[in-house]
């Protein structure tokens, strides 16, 4: 396996796992609409709120760190700049989603969850300034 193919298949198992995150959270969102029989907003159903919540998040933070990993891929940095910038946008996103979904007040995961997250994207938007310029 060539250093670009391995680089590749880094990105590809942070990119397939934070797809499958984004899917098991639009479910949650699904299922609690079904549940709660509100279709279109949340009503004042929390369950619903914190879910829709979460996944929105995700949605917003998400592809752009996955498109700094693509292109970080690209530059070819090196695979630990990959790992740093997949595994922080991972965990963070699982966190993330665990704390907004229990309530919608601040809690650890969430907090924790924002800091790795904003790490990931520190990373990649350095990372992608420095392969690119130097």
């Amino acid at each position: 396996m060539t250093f670009y193919s391995a680089s590749l298949a880094i990105v590809g198992v942070y990119a397939g796992l934070n797809i499958l995150i984004n899917l098991f959270l639009a479910y949650r969102v699904s299922a609690n609409r079904v549940r709660s029989n509100v279709m279109t907003g949340t009503g004042s159903d929390e369950p619903l709120y914190n879910a829709s919540r979460a996944h929105i998040v995700n949605v917003e933070y998400t592809p752009i760190a996955l498109i700094g990993l693509v292109v970080l891929h690209l530059l070819a940095a090196s695979i630990y700049v990959l790992h740093i910038v997949g595994l922080a946008l991972t965990i963070g996103r699982i966190l993330h989603a665990i704390g907004v979904s229990r309530t919608g007040a601040s809690t650890p995961p969430r907090l924790v969850g924002t800091l790795l997250t904003w790490i990931a994207l520190l990373v990649a938007g350095i990372g992608c300034l420095w392969y690119a310029l130097v």
